[in-house]
């Protein structure tokens, strides 16, 4: 993984946490290693989520965002 890219999961981890509920908020920040079945799907929503932004902003990065067909 490139620099960039592992800067842009940060960022992006960082973003999605911070927008989040304060309960799934509490749950990221507090539950961790997440041993509980709740806990361990919003961890899995959340890591989804912030791996498509960061993966979106590379894309817009490498000038590769198209339009997607209807």
């Amino acid at each position: 993984m490139s620099e960039r890219m592992a800067k842009l999961y940060e960022k992006a981890w960082n973003q999605t946490v911070d927008s989040l509920s304060d309960y799934k908020k509490d749950i990221i920040i507090n539950n961790f290693p997440y041993d509980n079945r709740v806990d361990k799907d919003v961890s899995d929503e959340v890591a989804c989520d912030a791996a498509r932004l960061a993966e979106k902003w590379e894309a817009e990065l490498c000038g590769k965002i198209t339009t997607p067909a209807p």
